[in-house]
């Protein structure tokens, strides 16, 4: 890929002549984004491109002697063609006279233009993952999208990262959802490609944005529909891999002068696995024992999700919405753990099988009610929400567990709890965003939000005696935690000449109280914290560009990390939350190069205080393991990326990725020092091929090399996809087949070894399947989309809980 770059680099420094202009219409007004086209006369083939800027301005630069022809073409215009331009070496550098275009009056019948846009698009501030149009995963969830997206790696236990950087915060529709890591896993199942439009991956957010997620933003882009009159469409998918799985769905959008409705439905039934074997080590002062655990997972899932709103014209420059989305999901889970115990000698000493039985669910609803004012045709533009949403959980498990002898012979000895964890979590916020653009080039941007959180979780964990409930005090908890983050953020952007500038700053206070009511233990914060943010471009040439950008952010603990209930797999391995911890605070450089406007290399460093890492802890007299999250000192993370798109013929695409990355996790845990660093790699590529007849066809593939979380060390992971597309009745119908991991090799190990803590991980799920999926549109193809909302709410919703 270097050299690739290396020898692009050298054709466009070749010696040649430029040749500009200036576009415009019959009023002598300049015509932005025409298309300038330089052609070779004898044959007409294309040799240059180029688009006129707000000036009406195109350039060709590196034009070698030869006699040419410009075309100038613009939708709504007659195309314009040049006499003969003939340059030789001694012409030097061209000024072609200004042109006019003429408005072209022929009425044309009705037709229907399909642009299909690259699965991969590179922007000035983000990359755009298009799911709509993708192949490979029609019928696949967000989850399995995001496994596949460049720079995004998605570990076992659901943690996101951006180029190696952990702490992302996921939006939906540029709204926060405030979940755990697991739970956001959870989450990200339950919604399928159907309902995705596309995924932008922001790695340094401007002020406008929430201060929340270390190393950037993903946000998910729900689809809409588009023009007046009525459209919708009908999706059902089956898969199959180890368990089937089921899904079907209903869009609807109607619009007219003044009215959008739109609403959708989705559901999804199926079944999952997922099989554990867990090796620990205790280390007692004259010899070592080893605990051998393989669990089995097999679970079901029935998951619905709605959301309807609508659009109200109060007049032709205000617009009144309300919004109502919400989920229902239950779980039904039933896990078998053995667990054999060997003595110093490595024969069998005892062990015990656990049978966990956990029926969930989790309901949802959330209200967003919004209001925009155009203040002027210039953009100025005033817009308010108000969101208020409520979150239910309740989780009720059963755990029995026999031991054995070491002849495997059962003993007496049988421990049976039931571990009820209902929890409900309530979100107000309130925001408000103005924009003043001053002219083209000058524009301020300045909003305030508040939000209000309160969660309440009563865990009750009770022993079985005697057939007769008992209440476990000590590993029972009723915890309340409340939360109010009040912000203000202001951001200016101006241009000049080849320079573009932004500058912001955004201050968030956060008043938090926490109440163990059992024990009545209490804390208190009151935090206010500044978040500057800084980008700058400057265009060398046309096809030269470079960039650095700076971000102060902020990751808050999930709500139930705060939690300091305990959550059992087993009477010996349990995670528990700590109300001790504190948010980590990075601050982030980027610096970029970007060739011919596709090819881009970038530099990037940040240093993240109070690092949230997950501490393993084993206590070697009652070989008990558990974790909960700590604060470390540090996390120092340095990396380059690489982006090579690539027209290999008219009929592939490919878009390859490439991440290097060195990551440290470093500072004192509850356990001791922490010192876990690593240096590690990427690769993402994707491949789309345009057929004969309708066809088409995407391949995937991604690896991972080891990498490090916190204290764990994951072993490298790699998979390759693919599905084939067919489509029926001018685009109203579409057939997509697609295979996903097709070699089976998406598993995860992992290595845990630090102070007492020797422990390793082998997980497989149910990843190798086959999906076929069918979509039928109808109506209107282009009604107008409904207007994204930004909701204030969502950065809150990220950190809650929900279900598969």
């Amino acid at each position: 890929m270097l050299v690739f770059l290396l020898s692009a680099q050298s054709v466009l420094s070749q010696t040649g002549h430029s040749l500009k202009g200036t576009v415009t219409d019959i009023n002598s007004s300049p015509l932005a984004f025409v298309n300038a086209i330089l052609l070779n006369s004898t044959d007409s083939s294309i040799v240059k491109g180029a688009i006129t800027d707000e000036k009406g301005f195109y350039s060709f630069d590196e034009v070698e002697p030869g006699t040419y022809l410009l075309m100038l073409s613009q939708i709504g215009y007659s195309n314009s063609y040049s006499s003969a331009i003939i340059i030789t070496e001694e012409s030097g550098n061209q000024t072609m006279p200004t042109s006019t275009l003429l408005e072209n009056t022929i009425q044309l019948k009705e037709a229907n233009i399909v642009a299909l846009k690259p699965f991969i698009e590179r922007r000035m501030d983000m990359t755009v993952v298009n799911v709509e149009n993708s192949i490979v995963d029609a019928g696949a969830t967000a989850l399995e999208i995001l496994k596949r997206s460049p720079g995004i790696v998605v570990d076992n236990d659901g943690n996101i990262s951006i180029k190696g950087k952990q702490g992302v915060m996921v939006m939906i529709d540029d709204k926060p959802t405030y979940l755990s890591s697991s739970d956001l896993q959870n989450l990200l199942r339950n919604m399928s490609s159907d309902q995705l439009s596309s995924i932008e991956i922001i790695t340094n957010p401007s002020a406008r944005y929430d201060a929340s997620g270390n190393s950037g933003i993903l946000n998910i882009k729900l689809r809409k529909k588009q023009n007046l009159g009525m459209n919708g469409s009908v999706t059902l998918s089956y898969g199959q891999g180890q368990y089937p799985d089921f899904g079907g769905g209903l869009s609807l959008n109607y619009r007219n002068e003044r009215i959008n409705l739109f609403g959708n439905y989705n559901y999804s039934y199926g079944y999952y696995f997922e099989d554990v074997e867990l090796n620990r080590r205790f280390k007692e002062p004259d010899h070592t024992s080893s605990f051998i655990q393989r669990t089995s997972d097999k679970g079901r899932y029935i998951n619905t999700n709605f959301r309807a709103g609508i659009d109200y014209s109060l007049a032709e420059n205000q617009t009144l919405g309300l919004q109502v989305r919400g989920y229902n999901s239950t779980n039904r889970d039933r896990t078998t753990s053995h667990t054999e115990v060997f003595n110093y000698n490595v024969l069998p000493d005892s062990g015990y099988v656990t049978r966990n039985e956990n029926d969930s669910k989790w309901v949802n609803v959330s209200t967003n009610l919004n209001y925009r004012y155009k203040l002027d045709s210039l953009g100025r533009e005033l817009s308010a929400d108000i969101d208020y949403g409520i979150f239910n959980n309740k989780s009720d498990f059963r755990f029995q567990t026999d031991h054995y002898y070491p002849d495997q012979s059962q003993s007496t000895y049988r421990d049976l709890a039931t571990n009820d964890q209902p929890a409900s979590i309530d979100i107000r916020t309130i925001k408000l965003d103005y924009i003043h653009p001053f002219s083209k080039a000058v524009k301020i941007e300045a909003g305030l939000k508040s939000s209000f959180v309160k969660t309440d979780s009563d865990v009750k964990y009770k022993n079985i005696v005697n057939q007769v409930e008992v209440l476990d005090t000590g590993k029972s908890n009723h915890f309340i935690y409340k939360e109010n983050i009040n912000a203000l953020y202001i951001s200016s952007a101006f241009e000049y000449k080849k320079f573009g500038i932004q500058l912001g700053l955004r201050a968030e206070q956060t008043v938090a109280d926490g109440n163990q009511v059992a024990i009545a233990s209490t804390f208190h914060r009151n935090e206010l914290e500044f978040f500057p943010t800084a980008f700058l471009t400057y265009e060398f040439t046309t096809n030269h560009e470079g960039r650095f950008s700076y971000s102060k952010r902020i990751e808050r603990p999930g709500y139930q990390q705060l939690n300091p209930f305990k959550y059992f797999l087993d009477p010996y391995n349990y995670m528990e939350g700590n109300p001790e911890l504190e948010p980590q605070l990075t601050n982030s450089f980027e610096m970029s190069y970007t060739l011919m406007k596709m090819f881009s290399i970038s530099f990037n460093y940040s240093h993240t205080q109070n690092a949230m890492a997950q501490i393993s802890k084993q206590i070697d007299s009652t070989r008990t393991t558990f974790v909960r999250t700590e604060n470390l000192n540090a996390n120092d993370h340095y990396g380059v990326s690489l982006s090579v798109p690539v027209q290999i013929t008219k009929w592939w695409y490919s878009s390859n990725n490439f991440n290097l990355f060195n990551n440290r996790y470093q500072g004192l845990s509850s356990i001791g020092e922490v010192d876990q660093r690593l240096s590690s790699y990427s690769f993402n590529s994707y491949n789309s091929f345009t057929l004969p007849g309708s066809w088409s066809v995407e391949l995937n593939a991604y690896y991972n090399s080891r990498m490090v979380w916190g204290t764990l060390l994951v072993d490298p992971v790699y998979s390759v996809s693919a599905g084939i597309r067919k489509s029926f009745l001018d685009e109203k119908i579409s057939l997509r087949i697609n295979v996903n991991d097709i070699f089976h090799t998406e598993t995860f190990n992992s290595v845990m070894k630090y102070q007492n803590v020797d422990a390793d991980f082998n997980r497989i799920y149910d990843t190798q399947f086959i999906r076929v999926h069918l979509s039928y549109n109808f109506g209107k193809k282009n009604v107008p989309e409904a207007r994204q909302r930004t909701s204030g709410s969502q950065e809150e919703e990220n950190r809650i809980n929900t279900g598969r």
